[in-house]
């Protein structure tokens, strides 16, 4: 073989090796992509499959509270309510039911229920059937607002552009009719624009893009207000003593007729308190207050007040509550938990029909 040949065939063969070498090299790097990506489609698929468990452990929980409702009012679980004290926040008597904790398979799940019926319906401030203001609504959250120190030219504009937020331009009813309030003009001239919304709120959290709002009015009241169920009637059995003080200051006042002077129809506030204090000791002992029970109690601390009448527009006559906020918690795992989170609204049937418990807000985080 000739020395041309040789070099020749050396060539060659070193061609081959540097060819098998970048293919071992590629085989090798796929191998390796194939090995990592089998891992962390392995890691999606588990945390996927957590994610799931912890959010059925949640619904669990409303699914739970819902049985509950239909067995027995959750104001008779005197062992499991809790009403707060004397609170800085205003919240002192607030009602609710907590459950911590409560271990289901390689999980757990906490509830968390409050009354929704022991606070102030702001979708009640104006009537779904008139358009027109509901002045014993308008007293409740005027005086709810002052028992919680918001500043009062807060809560003026609030209370006006709010007004203006749940009319509606219906044919003959004047629209926007608080001239103190926030209009269309004014949202839509704000640097990130959006329209008035003319019609009921869905939720409280809602209220932070009405005029007057701000994050700290809205961490003072937002546990005192809500947009469920229809009505003005609060529950005197759950609700808060700020609450149940706006609320007796509330039926001193007609619905359709704003007093127009603060020395007529008065409730003060000592007594008002006094009211609120004994219907509050009442509950250490009664698990439901009805609204016939609230009547004999004012009668006793203040035989002239002549009161009856506008309680029976603003006091859940039964006592038993109907609607619950209910957020459940769904965990599993310890070292690195999968945490689920369902907030719900569950509304329980009107006696004379069927029983049944329905849905009527559901969120997910």
């Amino acid at each position: 073989m000739t020395e041309q040949m040789r070099e020749k065939s050396r060539d060659e063969r070193g061609f081959v090796l540097i060819t098998v070498l970048i293919i071992v090299a590629i085989l090798t790097t796929l191998v390796v992509d194939m090995m990592y990506y089998t891992q962390v489609d392995g890691e999606i698929a588990r945390n996927t499959g957590d994610v799931i468990k912890a959010r059925y452990l949640a619904k669990s929980g409303v699914n739970f509270v819902a049985g509950t409702m239909l067995a027995q009012n959750l104001e008779e679980f005197s062992e499991l309510a809790m009403f707060r004290g004397k609170d800085e926040d205003g919240g002192e008597g607030m009602w609710s039911i907590v459950v911590p904790g409560y271990p289901i398979g390689d999980g757990s799940v906490a509830i968390e229920i409050v009354d929704e019926r022991s606070k102030i319906n702001l979708n009640a401030l104006v009537s779904r059937r008139t358009n027109r203001v509901d002045e014993q609504v308008r007293t409740q959250i005027t005086e709810l607002l002052r028992f919680l120190e918001v500043d009062g030219d807060n809560a003026d504009d609030f209370i006006s552009s709010l007004i203006n937020w749940l009319d509606r331009p219906l044919f003959g009813v004047e629209n926007d009719q608080d001239p103190g309030g926030a209009r269309e003009g004014y949202y839509r001239g704000l640097d990130t624009p959006y329209t008035i919304k003319n019609g009921t709120l869905d939720s409280v959290e809602e209220i932070r893009m009405v005029r007057g709002m701000d994050d700290e009015f809205y961490n003072k009241i937002k546990d005192f207000v809500t947009v469920y169920p229809p009505g003005k009637k609060v529950s005197f059995s759950t609700a808060p003593k700020v609450v149940i003080m706006a609320v007796l200051k509330s039926a001193m006042v007609s619905a359709v007729q704003r007093r127009q002077s603060a020395e007529t129809n008065e409730l003060r506030d000592d007594v008002a308190d006094t009211i609120a204090g004994r219907i509050m000791e009442e509950r250490q002992n009664e698990s439901v207050v009805t609204r016939r029970r609230v009547i004999e109690i004012v009668r006793e601390v203040d035989a002239t007040l002549n009161i009856n009448s506008g309680l029976a527009g603003v006091v859940h006559s039964t006592g038993a509550s109907d609607v619950f906020g209910v957020r459940a918690v769904g965990v599993l795992g310890q070292d690195n938990p999968t945490v689920k989170v369902v907030r719900a609204v569950v509304r329980r049937s009107r006696p004379g029909q069927s029983p049944a418990v329905r849905v009527i807000s559901w969120k997910e985080n």
